[in-house]
């Protein structure tokens, strides 16, 4: 169980990295005059607003949700299967 343990974690570490990724390439797509304080810095944190960021930003910022919530879940399992395993 720990090496599953160990390679879900890992998954989780690639999809967490890939959700960064996606959520810098979702910055290069605000709309003119958006700074990324702006944009980013809000208590709803600019999701899915149109105002700030053009459809593209609005793609990249629903692939960084997904692969980031993903990722959050694997780390959970791996966490629970590590915990779960008997001691060798």
């Amino acid at each position: 169980m720990s090496v599953a343990a160990a390679l879900l974690a890992a998954v989780g570490c690639v999809l967490e990295a890939y959700a960064v990724v996606c959520e810098r390439r979702m910055q290069k797509h605000r709309r003119p005059g958006v700074s990324y304080w702006a944009a980013t810095l809000r208590r709803d944190g600019g999701w899915q607003r149109a105002d700030l960021f053009e459809p593209q930003g609005l793609i990249e910022q629903r692939r960084a949700a997904r692969a980031g919530m993903l990722g959050a879940a694997c780390w959970v399992v791996a966490l629970v299967l590590w915990v779960a395993s008997p001691p060798s």
